[in-house]
């Protein structure tokens, strides 16, 4: 064993550190023109990342084909990893969805378990799902019908929580691009104008804010200019006499506003021509500056007018709704300058009934070579009063991913619930449940059982340290408490087991909650049946190996923070996603691993836990702040009878009675020959005295 020791402590360094050459040196994924192109097999031109949507035109000669574009270029969601999964998208002008290219990824179960094929399979089935339709991930698509608007998509069995933030993935930043440059996906807008009028005058809309004027001296403008308007050529700015500018501008979908301006006919002509979710407004000038470019044609997105929300925005498209009529508006109502109707399209977000930004973003000349931007905003708020604001339509598109996880689960979260109120009850109650051995091993190994089958192999509910490695990113990336809501039944154990370190230590989780750990004690079982004699370990040796576990957790810590690829590789240490996650059916060689872990616990028992565990370790050094040491010993525990020690099957306790708590995984085995006087040599002592003997002895313990 002293050999083995020395073996391990010079080898594991080596082969960690090929790990991390090998993962530092493998390159990420790069968008190439073969990707592209195997996305549009048309294609001929691939045109550059735009600057206001990141994505790519793709065109076959002049046909406009669709774009590709990268989804960590339009979302943020943390995959189970807690990095998001980087993909590149292709869809076409009706917003089909033409391909999806894998550019990187750190979901352990496809790197480390599963293998690439399948979420290779999972996203070939998104090709030709056009992104306004609903799509439903679930483990029985070919049983369902699809229809123009619901498809089903096979999901991958133990990558539940990998294939939904895929799926999340797709569809948010497919429907991102499909919203700003496709025609057809409008969504309507959370405020919607009433269908109520008000006669007002002009000076009564301008004095209530329903229409905006914003009012600017030469000065002021000529300040933002950093120069006078007479040094600039004239075409520039087209300048009129004056010293001062006045901009109107005013939100036409609301009657109130709408047919006071443009009157009756005019306004019902507006609403005929505009499209659905189309918003109106109005904009004219008075002054030395036109709100224009030279060059504006009528029909075309302005370049120095745009509205803003929330630093996000939003381009104005003229309706050229005077085109062949006379520029006129209601009675009494002056017409300035440009009088013009621009349109909004709310596909994007944009939200009338929220505070809007006018830009003017005027491009200044300062030579033939350098040119320079000026931006002025002003802010318009219409009142609540105007608008019907619709509640949010809570369905499966609009709840977060984590959600819809945790109502897909409930029947699984309550069992799981119900059971941990059930293993708490056993600790709160140890004495007098351990008092009948056989009662109570009935319980253990009926609890063992329901943990490796059902918290284990089905719910796939194994704690390991690679769920601790978003914890650390989170250190120096930021915190996000979706990354931990993904997976309900890790999320509820983890709350359990962290809460359960401070008051009994480690062992609850490690005696009871670890699957793998109940496959090692079910091992141990088989061992004393078939009478496989127990290797004896010297106590002062026993003792060193533990350290090898806290060397593998501080190996792994600190590869995790200079590379997250690495340290999911090292943690392979851990044999979890071989015999829980993947039941054993998996490459060779990790195979042989998971087996030979649990061969050596037939030899030693709760082998891999003793020396190996870097999870046991690491709750370890967090249980060292338990409340207190609650495990019951006698005086003459350790001096005379050492009785304890020698069945212990993990060793935890010391030659001298004493209980090492970090390494305890409190099985309660110990307590059943304390409460039991024909297990406990005092208590078997005691017996056979008289009661006025029986000093120092204590039958049984207080209830």
């Amino acid at each position: 064993m002293g050999f083995m020791h020395f073996t391990f402590l010079r080898v594991f360094p080596l082969v960690f550190a090929g790990l991390f050459v090998t993962a530092v040196f493998a390159e990420e994924s790069k968008v190439d023109d073969s990707l592209i192109f195997s996305i549009f097999p048309k294609a001929t031109v691939i045109g550059e990342k735009q600057t206001d949507l990141p994505v790519q035109p793709i065109y076959q000669l002049q046909e406009l084909l669709g774009y590709v574009f990268q989804s960590n270029d339009l979302v943020n969601l943390p995959g189970f990893s807690g990095d998001r999964v980087n993909l590149l998208i292709g869809i076409d002008i009706h917003g089909e969805i033409k391909g999806i290219r894998i550019l990187s990824h750190h979901e352990p179960i496809f790197l480390h378990g599963l293998g690439p094929e399948p979420l290779d399979r999972f996203i070939k089935q998104y090709k030709g799902i056009n992104v306004g339709q609903r799509v439903i991930v679930d483990s029985a698509a070919k049983n369902n019908l699809d229809d123009n608007t619901t498809v089903h998509v096979d999901g991958v069995t133990k990558a539940t929580v990998s294939v939904i933030i895929i799926n999340d993935t797709v569809l948010l930043s497919s429907l991102q691009v499909a919203r700003g440059l496709l025609s057809g996906f409008a969504s309507s807008p959370l405020a919607t104008a009433k269908d109520t009028f008000t006669p007002k005058s002009f000076e009564t809309l301008v004095n209530e804010g329903l229409v905006r004027r914003w009012e600017m001296s030469r000065d002021t403008f000529e300040a933002g200019l950093g120069g006078n308007l007479e040094n600039f050529p004239y075409d520039t700015f087209q300048l009129a006499q004056g010293n001062d500018f006045t901009l109107y501008y005013a939100y036409l979908n609301a009657p109130t506003i709408g047919k006071n301006l443009l009157g009756q006919a005019e306004y019902q002509r507006l609403m005929d021509i505009l499209k659905p979710n189309e918003q109106a407004f109005l904009l004219m000038y008075d002054g030395f500056f036109n709100y224009l470019e030279p060059d504006f044609k009528p029909g075309t997105v302005a370049n120095r007018i745009s509205f803003s929300q929330d630093d996000l925005p939003f381009p104005m498209r003229d309706l050229n709704f005077y085109s062949y009529a006379k520029q006129v508006l209601a009675a009494k109502v002056p017409v300035k300058n440009n009088l013009q109707i621009f349109v909004v399209n709310t596909q994007s977000g944009f939200n009338p009934g929220e505070t809007m930004t006018l830009n003017l973003n005027i491009d200044v000349p300062r030579n033939h070579l350098i040119r320079s931007q000026m931006h002025l905003t002003d802010d318009y708020q219409l009142p609540a009063e105007l608008f019907d604001f619709a509640e949010p339509v809570e369905n499966m598109a609009t709840k977060p991913a984590w959600m819809r996880i945790w109502e897909n689960r409930i029947v699984d979260i309550c069992v799981l619930v119900f059971s941990l109120i059930v293993v708490t009850f056993i600790f709160i109650f140890q004495h007098k449940l351990s008092a009948n051995q056989t009662l109570f091993r009935y319980v253990r190994w009926g609890f063992l059982t329901y943990t490796l089958i059902f918290i284990g192999w089905l719910w796939q509910g194994q704690l390991s340290i690679v769920n601790i490695y978003p914890i650390l990113q989170s250190l120096t990336k930021g915190f996000d408490i979706q990354v931990y809501l993904m997976d309900p039944i890790l999320f509820i154990l983890w709350s359990y087991v962290f809460i359960s370190l401070f008051i009994v230590g480690r062992g609850i989780f490690c005696g009871w909650l670890c699957p793998f750990g109940a496959l090692q004690e079910m091992v141990g079982w088989i061992a004393k049946k078939c009478r496989i004699r127990q290797k004896k370990i010297p106590y002062h040796i026993h003792s060193k190996l533990w350290w090898i576990k806290y060397a593998i957790l501080g190996g792994l810590v600190i590869t995790s923070f200079m590379s997250l690829r690495v340290a999911e590789v090292a943690s392979e240490v851990e044999p979890f996603k071989t015999a829980i996650t993947l039941q054993f059916v998996r490459y060779w060689p990790f195979v042989i691993y998971a087996v030979g872990l649990l061969a050596a616990g037939l030899w030693v028992n709760k082998f891999y836990c003793r020396y190996v565990c870097p999870l046991g370790a690491g709750l370890a050094i967090v249980g060292y702040f338990h409340a207190g040491e609650w495990l019951t010993r006698r005086q003459a525990c350790g001096n005379p009878c050492t009785l304890c020690h020698h069945k212990c099957d993990i060793k935890a306790i010391t030659p001298k009675g004493e209980i090492n708590y970090n390494e305890c995984v409190q099985c309660l085995e110990c307590i059943v020959y304390y409460n039991n006087d024909d297990l406990c040599p005092p208590l078997k002592k005691a017996k056979r005295k008289k009661p006025s003997q029986q000093e120092g002895v204590i039958l049984h313990h207080p209830a």
